[in-house]
């Protein structure tokens, strides 16, 4: 039958996940260059951010410089913890004993390290991670932008 030959998923997209129908809003000008603004401040293509909006996402807009800096400056500060983290790990318990006195403080000290070198991977992972569409709502190899 026609319907099994056009059958959808739950997101309303043909199994194939093709993008192929065209959807038009009169904008003004200004509303227009707008939402170009909006979509360019988060790395997207008009019909992505639009789309993305559509479903209830709201994209993150990209990074500014001083934000960028510090992200590199946090990801440093993580690598130095693991770093310590791994040396005083591999280093012979004894060794570790006359370092920090104290045995149960230093195992402390290290789990506590490993926390905040956790918080910091996840604070990492959220602002590195890029904008999504919803699953099953992409393009890939159709990523130009519209006029």
């Amino acid at each position: 039958m026609a319907m099994a030959e056009n059958k959808k998923d739950n997101t309303g997209l043909p199994q194939d996940g093709r993008r192929t129908e065209y959807i038009g809003a009169k904008v003004t000008a200004e509303q227009k260059r707008h939402i170009k603004q909006l979509a360019g401040k988060c790395g997207m293509t008009v019909s992505d951010y639009l789309l993305a909006r559509a479903f209830g996402y709201k994209p993150k807009e990209r990074l500014t410089e001083r934000q960028t800096a510090v992200m590199e400056t946090l990801a440093g500060c993580r690598s130095d913890l693991v770093n310590y983290t791994s040396a005083l790990r591999g280093m012979n318990p004894e060794k570790r004993r006359q370092m920090f006195g104290s045995y149960p403080f230093m195992l402390g000290w290290l789990k506590e390290l490993g926390k905040l070198a956790d918080r910091i991977t996840g604070v990492l992972d959220r602002v590195r991670m890029d904008n999504r569409l919803p699953e099953g709502t992409r393009n890939d190899d159709n990523r130009k932008e519209e006029p």
